[in-house]
């Protein structure tokens, strides 16, 4: 008997209803046509998934979306026989959502009280364990492995049946019936499940759970080749992309159509069985729209908004054989779209970028004394003020510190030289106690330890102690 399905048991499985307290690594057969596989875990019975935070669920907002997600990695055979090399993979997540507030369960290897994966066209059980009785049912027979291949086949579509799955929602909402709302090919199943009706207990609890997960198509991991970006017009594969396009007469563009075109320029390869396979682009208008709001662009219900001279999507592009993912980011350029208001400003001290979470972007920066186009208007984050950078005519998402640029105004407590070096002094220039001066950045340390100041607008070595200030 090979074994060809590898279930493993993680600590980190929450996402069952009773999580396991000891448990080992399982391996068991899963077949072509007729395969159930199953794994086993002791357990205690504290739900684990947890939306307790959502709050009280009232009759109108009573609906739970849930999710499972699962992704099936084919066995390897020894190219010319049945001998399997590395055993199949099942792995996913359960995401559940109420009142705004959503909990994925990640599991590295699905391990429950009981997994089971059966072929889609027959459901004979050949291989089963059962977890309370531990007994495990064989009817594999006088298995013949020059006739029969019995492992989980690429391309071969498979049900999961998760059992002991369970939910905590609070005491908030206890003894409420609530709406599980579900993917077409999941249905769930339990003593306090009626339709798609699931009525807590005393606790706010749900346990008992059986969800069926139908048409998981195993991937193929004899396949290790990622998925790339052709465009048809240059004929060429790119990492990068390009597109333009003219807004319509009333300024705008359209996401549905934008993306058609965008898909007729670009299409998907692969390299599957030796052969180079094309196929479409599998960015959704949905997931457009999403990322356009995100940058800021107001997308009506239509589809229509209104384009910048320049802005930046992304394609996704997912391989149905073996499950690889890749994006390529494309620049569209907009002829007739709208140009950013900018103005050109000049670095009084090195810059770096900072993001709208007044984080530091990467390690490039700005040297001093270079122009700059950024808003006329700064944002303020975190009591700092900041100029967001303006390329190409569209705002960039990079921010610098504004006192870089303008200057942060101090007063003197004591009279001050200007100094051009640590030993040589700029001018004759006295700088009085009680005076404002402009400086710009943080200080600079000089050879003699001592830190300084940049002040004047200009491009003069002209410096004042910090201890002035």
């Amino acid at each position: 008997m090979k074994k060809n399905l590898r279930i493993v048991s993680a600590a980190a499985a929450a996402l069952l209803a009773v999580a396991p307290v000891a448990a080992s690594a399982v391996s068991v057969n899963a077949a072509d046509s007729t395969a159930t596989t199953t794994a086993n875990a002791t357990t205690t019975n504290k739900p684990t998934v947890d939306l307790s935070g959502a709050g009280s669920v009232s009759e109108s907002k009573d609906t739970v979306n849930v999710t499972p997600s699962f992704t099936l990695t084919s066995a390897v055979v020894k190219p010319g026989t049945h001998t399997v090399v590395t055993p199949a993979t099942l792995q996913g997540t359960v995401t559940a959502s109420l009142n705004g507030t959503s909990v994925t369960a990640d599991v590295a290897d699905v391990v429950a009280h009981n997994v089971t994966l059966t072929s889609q066209s027959e459901y004979t059980t050949i291989y089963k364990y059962d977890a309370e009785s531990k007994q495990t049912t064989n009817h594999l027979g006088d298995w013949n492995a020059s006739a029969n291949d019995v492992y989980v086949k690429a391309g071969n579509e498979y049900k999961m049946t998760l059992t002991g799955v369970g939910f905590s929602f609070g005491k908030a909402n206890a003894g409420k019936t609530l709406t599980f709302k579900l993917p077409s090919n999941v249905t769930v199943t339990g003593a306090a499940v009626n339709g798609n009706k699931v009525t807590l207990d005393q606790y706010g609890n749900v346990t008992g759970l059986t969800f069926v997960v139908n048409n998981i198509k195993a991937l193929n991991a004899a396949n290790t080749n990622g998925v790339s970006f052709y465009n048809t017009v240059s004929g060429l594969i790119e990492t990068k992309g390009s597109y333009m396009t003219l807004a319509n007469a009333n300024g705008n563009l359209n996401v549905n159509d934008l993306l058609n075109d965008l898909k007729k320029q670009y299409k998907a390869v692969q390299l599957q069985n030796g052969e180079l396979k094309t196929f479409e682009v599998t960015t959704t208008p949905a997931e457009l729209t999403a990322e356009l709001t995100k940058a800021g662009v107001k997308v009506n219900p239509a589809g229509d908004f209104e384009p910048d001279a320049s802005f930046t999507v992304t394609l996704t592009a997912k391989s149905a054989d073996n499950g690889k993912v890749n994006t390529l980011p494309v620049t569209v350029t907009v002829p007739n779209g709208k140009v950013v208001a900018s103005v050109q400003k000049t670095i009084m001290h090195n810059a770096y970028y900072y993001d709208k979470d007044a984080k530091r972007v990467g390690t490039d920066k700005l040297t001093r004394y270079n122009s700059v186009n950024v808003s006329p208007k700064t944002t303020t984050f975190n009591g700092k003020t900041y100029y967001e950078v303006v390329e190409n005519g569209k705002l960039s998402g990079k921010f610098i510190n504004a006192d870089n640029i303008d200057g942060t105004k101090r007063t003197l407590k004591h009279n001050a030289y200007v100094y051009k070096t640590s030993k040589k002094r700029a001018n004759k220039v006295v700088l009085k106690k009680g005076e404002t001066v402009t400086t710009y950045g943080g200080s600079y340390t000089f050879k003699n330890g001592k830190q300084y100041y940049k002040i004047g607008n200009n491009t003069d070595k002209t410096y004042v102690k910090a201890s002035n200030f």
